[in-house]
């Protein structure tokens, strides 16, 4: 299977294209596969929640959430009601009742359009849930919702960082369990260190501490008799690192994508699915003390051969990556490359020096080794998850199913 798509609906799609990302499903279905046989392996009980935020980490979400349907998905999790439509949308057409959670902020006045897809919603703090219960009721709906318990990330939730906070969390959440308009079918946090923790040796990691504190919640709530049936604390780095907090789904993204940390991936035999690629456009001498692109920073110290990319920062490739390592396809086999001077908007230029390098020539960005997308995010000083959305809306998408 292959076939093309392009975010940017005003724009053409053509037979060729010089700079794509190519989306392997195949090796998505690989990723799904090895994370839920890691999980269920410690836990058969424990379910496996994608998520397919930010049109699946960049690389599409209904493609994404149909080939995982295929392998037996029935739980995704998305950030707005827009998002978790389009996902409804494929889902009834590939005739699976699956949940969809939205995992942040929704406008209570939506509570007619949650209802009439089925959306799961958080329940961000008390005024909130009154709010959305309000305008359930004037709609005549009944909308189903996760609790957020604020535990430690301290962005949005019922604050539960103490024993105060989680009394008077239980307290409040209690009272909404009795609004009818709301259906509580489930609670939620997020672990803000968990990536960090993984090579902690303390015993009291920040993970663990919100783990307690979201179970102290859980227990205060069935004092209250509140049981909100269904329990979720795990991102991507606790479900491979920290099985003693599995629950009732693990919620699972960069990890299914092929990428965490190229050591990570290596460690359980993940695979990149998105590979992105350019052509070599132009190859001409630069000669000795001759300067690159703009501002001139990297001179010539003698003639080296450069080759130019149709690929810049507004197709994600940005500024940051200078002196990035590349793959150059060449007939010789895979030759590297480095990116020398400064990227420019929608080129960039890399020394081909002692290759075989011509024009024509495909270039990897990176997806052909795990390692490459750490190192660029290393480059950039940030993280694997933003180097994947960067690539932007003008970049086509290859689907392949490999």
């Amino acid at each position: 299977m292959k076939k093309k798509y392009h975010l940017y609906s005003s724009m053409p799609m053509l037979g060729n294209h010089k700079t794509y990302a190519e989306i392997n499903l195949g090796a998505l279905k690989h990723n799904y596969r090895i994370m839920r046989g890691e999980i269920s392996r410690v836990s058969k009980d424990t379910i496996m929640m994608c998520v397919l935020k930010a049109d699946a980490y960049g690389h599409g979400a209904k493609n994404c959430c149909r080939a995982l349907l295929e392998e037996g998905c029935r739980f995704f999790a998305v950030s707005s009601i827009e998002e978790a439509i389009d996902l409804r949308e494929v889902c009834d057409d590939f005739g699976a009742d699956a949940d969809i959670l939205i995992l942040g902020y929704t406008f209570p006045s939506q509570a007619s359009l949650l209802a009439k897809y089925g959306i799961i919603t958080s329940l961000v703090d008390a005024e909130y849930a009154r709010r959305l219960a309000v305008e359930a009721e004037l709609a005549g709906v009944r909308v189903k919702c996760h609790v957020k318990l604020d535990t430690g990330m301290n962005r949005i939730g019922f604050s539960a960082r103490n024993d105060g906070e989680i009394e008077k969390a239980a307290e409040e959440i209690s009272e909404i369990s009795r609004i009818e308009s709301l259906d509580i079918c489930g609670m939620f946090t997020h672990f803000s260190k968990a990536d960090e923790d993984i090579d902690g040796d303390a015993p009291n990691t920040q993970t663990k501490i919100q783990f307690e504190r979201f179970k102290k919640t859980d227990k205060a709530l069935l004092a209250r008799g509140v049981d909100v049936k269904f329990r979720h604390c795990c991102n991507s780095a606790a479900s491979m690192s920290f099985p003693e907090y599995y629950l009732d789904a693990c919620r699972v993204g960069i990890t299914l994508y092929g990428t965490h940390t190229s050591e990570a991936v290596k460690k359980y035999g993940l695979e990149p699915v998105m590979k992105l690629c350019t052509v070599i456009s132009h190859v001409h001498t630069l000669p000795s003390g001759e300067a690159v692109s703009y501002g001139g920073i990297y001179e010539a110290d003698t003639d080296r051969v450069i080759a130019t990319l149709p690929i810049g920062y507004a197709d994600g490739f940005i500024r940051a990556y200078g002196n990035a390592e590349l793959d150059v396809m060449t007939d010789a086999g895979t030759e590297r490359a480095v990116v020398r001077g400064r990227i420019c908007m929608d080129q960039c230029m890399i020394d081909v020096t002692g290759t075989h390098a011509k024009a024509g020539d495909k270039v990897v960005l990176f997806g052909n080794r795990p390692e490459q997308l750490t190192a660029l995010a290393k480059k950039a000083d940030t993280i694997e998850y933003e180097c994947l959305c960067l690539v932007t809306s003008r970049v086509p998408r290859i689907v392949i199913d490999d």
